[in-house]
């Protein structure tokens, strides 16, 4: 179940209420700030794994990008990477995008949630509805969705079940890795040792990881699995985010 809450207390004084933030249950976290989610991802993950680095630099033809993401959500950063990469100038992109949910949403409910966002994103949520609507969450394992965008096409591969088992299952390394599964505090199996090593491997070398959190457990578990890491500038009211280097 999730839950909208206020993060402040009606006062007589005040005659406008600041946006909600929407809350996991299952984590007792936040999934994102409601106001500036899109703009968010686009710093911390995008430009933090510099994608369009990347895909400026491929040779002409089909450019091919691979993702790992642990935490899919509501599709969120999809969202916001689909309008990211439609207004990037580039086309004839195919990206893999790998992503993992223990506790998927039903299509109705994700389109709840990402209904904030649908004056700048709208028919991008009518597409990822649709077709995530024919998605069988009630079965583990992978689930695949090809969407095509100006861009090119994007195939989504979604594992219903635990993050551990979506990565040991892919069989191509991953060019960059959103590490985007609540805070460490809210939900420490998601950065656990063994995880992060295993993303680690399925890495290439010079690929590059992104996250919201720098706690420092964090920091010495990607360094342990073979990333070197560095504070970004962070988003709106955040200090520092991180990204790491495959060496």
């Amino acid at each position: 179940m999730l839950q909208w809450l206020m993060p402040y207390k009606r006062s007589s004084l005040m005659t406008m209420q600041p946006p909600p933030y929407l809350v996991n249950e299952h984590y007792d976290d936040r999934y994102f700030d409601v106001v500036n989610a899109i703009e968010e991802a686009k710093h911390v993950y995008f430009r933090g794994v510099g994608i369009m680095d990347v895909l400026s630099a491929a040779r002409p033809g089909r450019k091919e990008f691979r993702i790992g993401e642990t935490g899919f959500g509501a599709g969120r950063l999809l969202i916001a990477l689909m309008d990211f990469l439609d207004n990037c100038g580039i086309t004839d992109i195919a990206i893999t995008y790998n992503s993992v949910e223990l506790h998927p949403v039903t299509s109705e409910r994700m389109e709840s949630i990402l209904d904030v966002f649908r004056p700048e994103t709208g028919p991008l949520i009518d597409q990822l509805v649709r077709v995530y609507s024919r998605v069988e969450i009630s079965k583990p394992g992978w689930h695949r969705i090809q969407l095509t965008r100006p861009f090119g096409v994007l195939n989504l591969n979604l594992w219903i079940g635990e993050a551990l088992e979506m990565v040991h299952a892919l069989t191509i390394p991953c060019d960059a890795w959103f590490l985007d599964g609540h805070g460490p505090k809210k939900n420490p199996a998601m950065w656990r040792h063994e995880l992060l090593m295993v993303i680690g491997e399925k890495t290439v070398t010079g690929g590059t990881c992104a996250t919201f959190t720098v706690a420092g457990e964090v920091r010495r578990g990607l360094m342990a699995a073979g990333f070197s890491v560095e504070q970004r500038p962070g988003f709106g009211g955040k200090k520092s985010v991180l990204k790491g280097l495959k060496l």
